[in-house]
């Protein structure tokens, strides 16, 4: 049985993968080394024109670059601070009022958050983002077993990066009641109010991005991975004879 033949895109993106990422990545910093980089794309240019590619550049802009001197200064830099042991955002300890930030958003799904419960966890999504909709049975299931004391609320922002990305309140409302797995509150972003004002002072650019707030404090903000770990510190500090 003959497989499937490997599409142009695909093997573009080997190529990146293979000539100008994997053999730099460790390479940031003080150990970078010019020449090898550019000896790299020399024969990317010829890999990209043998596929199909007259110009080497036309897929960059997927990986959000759009020159060979903007990859080569990525990889210098080394990965972002977010991503390195250690790192806490700089959001953790300051004062978060999520009432009135919830008065600007567009409630779209489940009972709208009034203030009563002492912990709330803010979920910044999208529904093109496989792992923000995947972590919704985890939120879930947070939300219904510990109802009363935490409020999951998540926050819905199509074009959260910025890009253009659209898809109408309609739409996205749509997508939520038909999806079994959300079944916690849930408001739309749609004039970028808590982006602005909540996401981005997390630091923390990808998504699913959490901030958990108790008794109007940020105590972390960051991956969904962390989210366990600082929530249950909260719920033992603030209920611990019901633990």
């Amino acid at each position: 049985m003959s497989s499937e033949p490997v599409s142009k895109e695909k093997l573009y993106h080997q190529l990146y993968i293979e000539i100008l990422y994997r053999p730099f990545k460790e390479k940031h910093g003080d150990k970078w080394e010019e020449q090898p980089f550019w000896e790299a794309v020399k024969v990317f240019k010829i890999k990209a024109r043998e596929i199909g590619y007259d110009d080497p550049l036309e897929r960059l802009p997927h990986y959000g670059r759009n020159s060979f001197e903007q990859v080569r200064d990525k990889l210098k830099a080394g990965p972002p601070p977010y991503n390195l042991d250690g790192w806490k955002s700089p959001f953790i300890g300051q004062k978060l009022d999520v009432l009135p930030v919830l008065g600007v958003l567009d409630h779209a799904v489940g009972t709208k958050y009034e203030g009563k419960e002492r912990i709330v966890i803010l979920d910044f999504w999208a529904t093109w983002c496989k792992p923000c909709v995947q972590l919704a049975t985890e939120l879930s299931e947070i939300s219904e077993k510990q109802a009363g004391r935490v409020a999951v609320i998540g926050v819905n922002n199509e074009d959260i990066f910025g890009m253009g990305a659209k898809r109408s309140v309609d739409e996205v409302k749509e997508f939520l009641q038909s999806s079994a797995d959300f079944r916690y509150s849930l408001y739309i972003d749609v004039d970028h109010y808590a982006r602005d004002n909540v996401y981005r002072k997390t630091e923390f650019p990808p998504i699913p991005c959490v901030v958990l707030v108790v008794d109007g404090e940020v105590m972390y903000a960051g991956s969904s991975s962390q989210l366990e770990k600082f929530l249950g510190e909260a719920v033992k500090a603030l209920y611990p004879s019901e633990e």
